[in-house]
């Protein structure tokens, strides 16, 4: 399986304090922090980190900017993220393309141990 580019997760109210002590746990040293308005940012050993609390309704969106990490993709970053945080955990159901087809669900949603392919409007 090949890596994407970048990860892209939402999680249900999940302060930024919690993401970020589970980032840290899962990637390593966290070298540098700070805050631009809502979002935080993060250089977590050496990988770009953005968390911006509440930016889709209650969902905070974590941008892991290159995905040098040991996640080969969104879903494998969200299976690791639900239970550690213990929040519901949003991401595409695949990569996204130009030429996909629209006759799937694009999003996956982990909320109580279970994932479910679902419409997001």
């Amino acid at each position: 399986m090949t890596k994407t580019p970048d990860i892209e997760i939402y999680l249900m109210k999940a302060t930024p304090d919690a993401v970020l002590a589970w980032l840290s746990s899962e990637l390593g040293e966290v070298q540098q922090s700070t805050s631009k308005g809502s979002s935080q940012q993060w250089l977590i050993n050496g990988i770009e980190v953005v968390y911006t609390p509440e930016a889709e309704g209650k969902f905070g969106c974590l941008w892991i900017k290159q995905n040098l990490t040991h996640w080969n993709d969104d879903l494998d970053c969200a299976r690791s993220a639900h239970p550690a945080l213990d929040c519901e955990v949003r991401c595409a159901a695949r990569m996204w393309s130009e030429s996909a087809e629209d006759d799937q669900p694009g999003w996956i949603k982990l909320t109580r141990g279970q994932e479910k392919a679902f419409e997001w409007d």
